[in-house]
C-alpha cells in the first residue's frame, strides 16, 4: 500500500511559494511607477543641466577662455565620465578611490564657478568681471580635466581589451593538451595570480570570469587578469601525479 502524501505540508508548500513569487500586478505597477518617476525625474535634470551649463559658459567667457563651452564641458565632463566609470566597471581598490575623488572634485569645482558667478556678477550691468586669481584658477581647469579623461579612456580601453580577449580565447577541450607557454614569455603581472583562482580552475577548467567573480568577489577586470594569470600558471605548471589506487593495471 503506498503512502498517502501529507496534503497539509503540499498547501504549505503552495503558501510559502505562491507567497514568494510576485504577481504579474505587482510588476506591472512596479514597471508603470519607475517609468513615472524617470519621467518626473526629466524635468529637475534638465533644468539643472541648463542652468549649470549657462552659468559655466558665462564664467569661461569672462576668464577668457577661447570657447565659452569649455568649462562646463571640463568641470563636468570628468565627473560623469568617472561616474559612469564607476557604475559600470565596478573598480576596486586605488582606481575606485580614484573615481570617487575626480566624482567629488568636479562637483566642487563646479560649485565654485557657481559661486563665483555668484558673487562676481553685476545686476546693474549685467556683466561678469572676474579677478586675475579666479581667470587664472579656471584657465587650470581644461587641460587637468582633459588629462585626468584620458586616465579614465585609457583604464576603460584595457577593460575592453580584456573583454575581447576573453571572448576570443576557447578555453581547452577536455582531454586535449593546452599549448605550452613558457614562463618567461608571460606578459601577464604576477600580482595579478591568486590562488583562489587556480583552485578554481583546477576544479573547472571551463570557468568564465563571471564565475571567478561570484566565487572570489573581484571587480571585473580584475577577474579577467586574474584568470588569464591563473590560466598560464596550469599551463606553465608542471603535471601532478596521480593519485594512488588510480585506474592504473591492476596488480
Amino acid at each position: 500500500m503506498s503512502a498517502m502524501p501529507n496534503v497539509a505540508a503540499l498547501d504549505g508548500v503552495r503558501e510559502e511559494t505562491g507567497a514568494s513569487r510576485p504577481t504579474r500586478a505587482p510588476l506591472v505597477g512596479l514597471l508603470v511607477g519607475t517609468g513615472l518617476a524617470m519621467v518626473a525625474a526629466m524635468g529637475p535634470l534638465v533644468s539643472a543641466v541648463t542652468i549649470t551649463v549657462g552659468v559655466e559658459s558665462q564664467v569661461g567667457d569672462a576668464s577668457g577662455l577661447p570657447d565659452a563651452r569649455m568649462l562646463p564641458a571640463a568641470l563636468e565632463g570628468v565627473g560623469a565620465v568617472a561616474l559612469i566609470f564607476l557604475l559600470t566597471r565596478r573598480p576596486a581598490g586605488r582606481l575606485r578611490a580614484w573615481c570617487t575623488a575626480l566624482i567629488f572634485v568636479s562637483l566642487g569645482a563646479g560649485m565654485a564657478a557657481q559661486g563665483a558667478h555668484a558673487v562676481w556678477f553685476d545686476e546693474r550691468t549685467r556683466h561678469l568681471a572676474l579677478p586675475w586669481d579666479v581667470r587664472l584658477l579656471v584657465s587650470f581647469v581644461p587641460p587637468v580635466s582633459g588629462l585626468a579623461t584620458l586616465h579614465l579612456v585609457v583604464k576603460m580601453a584595457e577593460d575592453l581589451i580584456a573583454t575581447v580577449h576573453q571572448l576570443v580565447t576557447q578555453p581547452p577541450a577536455a582531454g586535449e593538451a593546452p599549448e605550452p607557454v613558457s614562463a618567461a614569455a608571460d606578459p601577464t603581472p604576477g600580482r595579478y595570480l591568486d590562488a583562489r583562482v587556480v583552485r578554481l580552475l583546477r576544479a573547472n577548467p571551463h570557468a568564465t570570469w563571471r564565475v571567478v567573480q561570484d566565487r572570489t568577489g573581484l571587480s571585473d577586470a580584475t577577474a579577467k587578469r586574474a584568470l588569464t594569470a591563473a590560466r598560464r600558471r596550469l599551463r606553465t605548471a608542471p603535471q601532478e601525479p596521480p593519485a594512488a589506487g588510480g585506474d592504473g593495471p591492476a596488480g
